[in-house]
């Protein structure tokens, strides 16, 4: 896995080396994401509010990379709902890193991109009736699409959708924010 993310990243990289200049730039945003936690076994069920803040440089006009701070919210339920107890809280805290993808727009106002990387969540804490069960870590494959609108030369309106594939449960969120371009 590390071997073919640093092949991407040099690849990555290259392109940037020989491509038009007028599309480089840096981004750095920050949203506000709703996030789903399901866990395959039907135990939890449960969303709520995360942060994400991530920084992203665009190399060209169909090109980018970007790196993030993903941090969850408690996903809350109850293990055994017919009996006293079992009150579970999960949260995930850590990193992600993303190639990205443009896509021809209509607008040079609007840019519309899918995005495919790695995450590795350094933080994972699971408690069972407030008491901490686990805390470890987890990395595998994220995939993620969205669009930003760009309100003056400078800030943009950014949505979008991230998937983690992380173990035994489905994740994923949905983010609206800002981001700022230089």
């Amino acid at each position: 896995m590390k071997q073919t993310a640093t092949a991407v990243m040099i690849l990555f990289f290259a392109c940037g080396a020989y491509a038009e200049n007028e599309y480089a730039e840096w981004r750095l945003a920050g949203s506000i994401s709703y996030s789903d936690y399901e866990r395959d076994d039907g135990t939890v069920s449960d969303g709520g509010i995360g942060i994400k803040i991530s920084q992203q440089y665009r190399f060209n006009k169909w090109i980018g990379l970007e790196a993030a701070f993903y941090d969850s919210p408690e996903f809350k339920d109850d293990f055994t709902p017919d009996e006293p107890g079992g009150e579970s809280e999960t949260s995930y805290q850590g990193l992600t890193f993303h190639g990205i993808a443009y896509l021809p727009s209509p607008s040079e106002r609007i840019d519309f991109f899918l995005k495919g990387g790695y995450f590795y969540f350094f933080n994972v804490d699971l408690a069972i009736d407030g008491i901490k069960v686990d805390d470890t870590t987890e990395d595998g494959l994220t995939l993620g699409a969205g669009t930003a609108i760009r309100v003056n030369d400078n800030v943009g309106l950014r949505v979008e959708f991230d998937w983690y594939d992380v173990s035994g449960a489905d994740l994923w969120t949905i983010g609206i924010g800002a981001e700022y371009r230089f």
